[in-house]
């Protein structure tokens, strides 16, 4: 065992790491979702009932969501960023508009 090795063991002994589970897929790598010009006003098109079950419905929560305390998100239900620049919501329209269920209301 080498010098380096056996204090690096002796540093994190007993000590259990949480599992890292690789992000592969994640809009992190994919980047931003493209800009999508609907006929309705976002906060209108995710209170249609057959879109809003296809949704992911965040939690509600009573902490800010992003830098701006003063906008609302409807998506959200929160403070923090404006629905325009919710990065949940537009990700999540933007597969619906991939598999063609929000072809009416582009």
């Amino acid at each position: 065992m080498r010098v380096h090795e056996a204090t690096t063991e002796k540093e994190g002994a007993g000590k259990q790491q949480p599992y890292e589970k690789p992000q592969t897929g994640t809009h992190m790598q994919r980047g931003p979702p493209p800009k999508h010009n609907f006929c309705v006003e976002l906060k209108e098109l995710i209170a249609i009932p057959n879109i809003a079950t296809r949704l992911r419905m965040p939690p509600k929560k009573d902490r800010k969501m992003g830098p701006n305390k003063n906008a609302w998100c409807e998506f959200h239900q929160a403070y923090g960023h404006p629905i325009r620049n919710c990065l949940a919501l537009a990700y999540q329209l933007d597969e619906l508009v991939k598999i063609g269920f929000l072809k009416d209301y582009l």
